[in-house]
């Protein structure tokens, strides 16, 4: 931030912990004061200083180690909610396949019952006619045969024999087509 001439400069800002700086800073300044009793331990300061800036860098290495350790924490715990999602995810995407397959199925097992029973009505309603074909030409070969008239079944014996009746309709009309 740039300063306008005379203006005051900003307060500056606090921080948590003295900064090594400020710590040597307060040392010379109670050095410069002349402190009589501090006069004899000057000697010793040099030492102390070189012992304290091991100390400050061990505070330091300390501090970032435990963060460190710290964040190393939050990484295992995020990568095992992680492992947690991705299990859950494969899971729900195996359930929900295999609940499509079984609505497919289903779906697949709902129209072929639909078919069978649509086939089934219609086989009951020929096998109905047939039933009533069958009565009726029993009463009119019967009935023919109550008034003396001679009905000549070779025909249908020889039908029979060619095997006409096992063929199928589409079969027989082709014969019938070509006059056999």
């Amino acid at each position: 931030m740039a300063t306008l001439p005379n203006t005051p400069d900003p307060e500056p800002e606090e921080t948590e912990e003295p900064t090594v700086a400020a710590e040597l800073e307060a040392d010379d300044e109670s050095a410069v004061d002349g402190d009589p009793e501090r006069d004899g331990e000057a000697a010793g300061d040099a030492s102390a200083e070189t012992g304290s800036d091991g100390a400050i860098e061990r505070q330091i290495t300390t501090l970032i180690d435990e963060r460190v350790a710290e964040i190393e924490r939050d990484i295992e715990t995020l990568e095992a909610e992680l492992e947690e999602l991705d299990n859950f995810a494969r899971i729900s995407l195996g359930e929900r396949y295999s609940q499509r397959i079984e609505q497919n199925v289903s779906e697949l097992s709902d129209s072929l019952t639909g078919f069978a029973e649509r086939n089934f009505q219609k086989l009951n309603s020929v096998d109905g006619r047939v039933d009533e074909m069958s009565l009726m030409l029993a009463a009119v070969l019967e009935a023919l045969d109550e008034e003396d008239i001679d009905v000549d079944l070779s025909e249908v014996r020889r039908m029979q024999e060619a095997g006409v009746v096992e063929q199928s309709p589409a079969e027989r009309l082709e014969a019938a087509s070509r006059g056999d």
